[in-house]
């Protein structure tokens, strides 16, 4: 036996797309650079000359080359040193004199020592005596530069991007309808009713 049934037939709508996307647009303009530099070309360059000193009075003094002055202040100090000497030399023999009562022989003592010379010792020296007898003072040279520092002026002036961005699109179309159909299988259809 056959029973009646509806037989249902679809299709599915399919929905199209279409995209236009164009590439963005980007003009970059050259930069306004103005760069001003000022050279005076002016050096100023100065310069303390070297000097050297050099003393030699204490050698030349070393080795008797003195000067009138020098020569007249030591010869002062040694007659003041010399006078001081024999004063207290004579002081003392005199002193030794006034104790004659305490013995003989005072007298031959004092002319025995007032006769005897003393004998002069021989010395090898080197002239200068020694290397600091000669003062060496020297200052070396000094050099100084002085160059003006000028600034260097830039100037830029900027220049905008010019950006062309297109909008993109997209366009949507129905590419196959959808539909349903219906349809009485296995019975009879009485069209009078």
């Amino acid at each position: 036996m056959r029973v009646p049934h509806i037989a249902i037939q679809s299709t599915d709508v399919y929905i199209g797309m279409k995209s236009n996307r164009p590439h963005p647009q980007i003009k970059q303009h050259n930069a306004d650079l103005q760069i001003r530099q000022t050279h005076t070309g002016i050096i100023e360059i100065s310069t303390k000359a070297s000097e050297l000193h050099i003393d030699q009075t204490q050698a030349f003094a070393e080795a008797n080359l003195k000067t009138p002055l020098r020569l007249a202040n030591e010869f002062y100090q040694s007659a003041t040193n010399q006078v001081a000497e024999h004063i207290a030399k004579k002081r003392q023999q005199g002193d030794q004199m006034m104790k004659i009562e305490n013995g003989y022989g005072a007298l031959s003592r004092l002319a025995k020592a007032n006769s005897e010379k003393s004998q002069g010792q021989l010395q090898l020296v080197n002239m200068p005596r020694s290397v600091s007898s000669t003062k060496i003072h020297f200052e070396p040279a000094q050099v100084s530069f002085r160059v003006p520092n000028h600034q260097t002026d830039i100037k830029v002036n900027r220049r905008e991007p010019d950006i062309h961005m297109p909008k993109w699109q997209t366009e949507t179309y129905i590419k196959q309808k959808n539909s349903i159909s219906f349809q009485a299988v296995g019975a009879a259809i009485d069209s009078s009713l």
